[in-house]
């Protein structure tokens, strides 16, 4: 009766046992199936990036397989490249190894999982790089995009005959993850490639619309307005003014004897000297106020919320002072003077044109008095020099 319970009791256990290391296989089934959902998941993610993914996958085989290290080697010329890596392979991470000595590369070569038992008697490992990694055992599958094998997942055990086929049969999943990310990545560069350059192309059509409007209302030598917007803004001041009962005031003013200067220097000292001319007015005016070039050397000044008639006066004396310095270009000195024509609106009675008509024979009554000085508009016959 002893033996027959003690046989009995024999049964048991090895009932027990076979259920507990069912049970075992069947959690470590579901934790593998679980980390594949995961990766699975990662691959659908708006911000993949491929590095991470490829740690994340080094990382998760380690832990399901009994690997002290992987490690994801993609090919790059003649070279394996470490791109992932994690365990006792994590410091060398970046590190470049010849393709043709190392079971990576022949891994690659031959399109097929290759598995070393032991690295110390195995002829296609490189022992050296072995005992750097500590890998006694190992197991590299290849990685596929298109076709191609570009790469492999490889992973090491510090001891012999570590790995089994359920090992490689994980190992073969991760590597299938591994080539859909490959081309994931590729796809998402290339909708990023695109984004990126529509973008920039949006962009540039952008700035050509703005150059367009700016060559539209600006002047090409000098960056000043030009007519058209002068003549909107004086549109705009004109109303402003007749509502608001405010003064507003015009200058026209021109280079005297331009056309000699361009003659004799050339029209490049000209347009030189329009553009130092521009900058000079410009100098002599509020920012709110507007200096615009008509066109050749003739230039307008609109002066806005002026509290008193001499202050416009004032503006001008500065303008013939300043005009009167020196310009020097190319080690040549050039001395120019301006004249100026100037009206005022206060009424509410003359329209732009007429505004322009009468700072334009203020002007002509400038030049014809000697240049080098400025005459007020008073009426339709009588001028006044201040």
């Amino acid at each position: 009766m002893k033996k027959y319970h003690s046989a009995s009791g024999s049964n048991v256990r090895k009932k027990t046992t076979s259920t507990s290391s069912q049970d075992n296989k069947k959690q470590r089934l579901i934790n593998h199936l679980n980390m594949i959902i995961n990766t699975q998941a990662c691959l659908v993610s708006t911000t993949f990036d491929l590095d991470r993914f490829m740690t994340m996958v080094t990382q998760q085989i380690q832990n399901l397989t009994p690997a002290t290290g992987a490690v994801i080697e993609l090919a790059q010329g003649e070279e394996m490249v470490y791109r992932a890596t994690s365990g006792s392979i994590d410091k060398y991470l970046g590190l470049h190894l010849n393709k043709n000595d190392a079971i990576s590369g022949l891994c690659i070569q031959s399109r097929q999982i290759l598995q070393c038992d032991d690295c110390e008697t195995d002829v296609r490992v490189n022992k050296e790089a072995c005992q750097k990694a500590g890998a006694r055992s190992l197991v590299v599958v290849p990685l596929f995009y298109e076709g191609n094998a570009v790469g492999v997942l490889k992973i090491i055990s510090s001891k012999p005959h570590a790995f089994n086929e359920f090992d490689i049969q994980t190992l073969q999943l991760m590597a299938g993850l591994i080539g859909s990310a490959l081309a994931h990545q590729i796809l998402y560069d290339k909708s990023q490639q695109l984004l990126k350059e529509k973008t920039e192309a949006i962009e540039e059509l952008k700035k050509a619309e703005i150059k367009l409007k700016h060559l539209a209302h600006h002047d090409n030598l000098t960056g000043l307005p030009n007519r058209n917007l002068f003549n909107e803004r004086l549109k705009s001041a004109l109303l402003k003014a007749k509502r608001n009962k405010q003064i507003i005031a015009l200058m026209y003013l021109d280079i005297d004897h331009f056309k000699d200067i361009n003659d004799t220097m050339g029209h490049g000292i000209g347009d030189k000297l329009l553009n130092a001319f521009a900058l000079r007015l410009q100098k002599c005016i509020r920012s709110s106020d507007t200096v615009a070039r008509l066109g050749g050397d003739e230039f307008v000044l609109l002066i806005e919320n002026i509290a008193e008639n001499k202050d416009v006066v004032t503006i001008a004396k500065k303008i013939l002072k300043v005009i009167n310095e020196p310009f020097n270009f190319n080690k040549k000195t050039i001395n120019v003077t301006t004249s100026i024509g100037i009206t005022y609106f206060n009424d509410g009675i003359s329209t732009s044109d007429e505004f322009i008509k009468q700072a334009d024979e203020a002007l002509y009554v400038s030049k014809n008095s000697g240049r080098n000085t400025f005459y007020v508009f008073q009426n339709e016959i009588l001028y006044e020099k201040t």
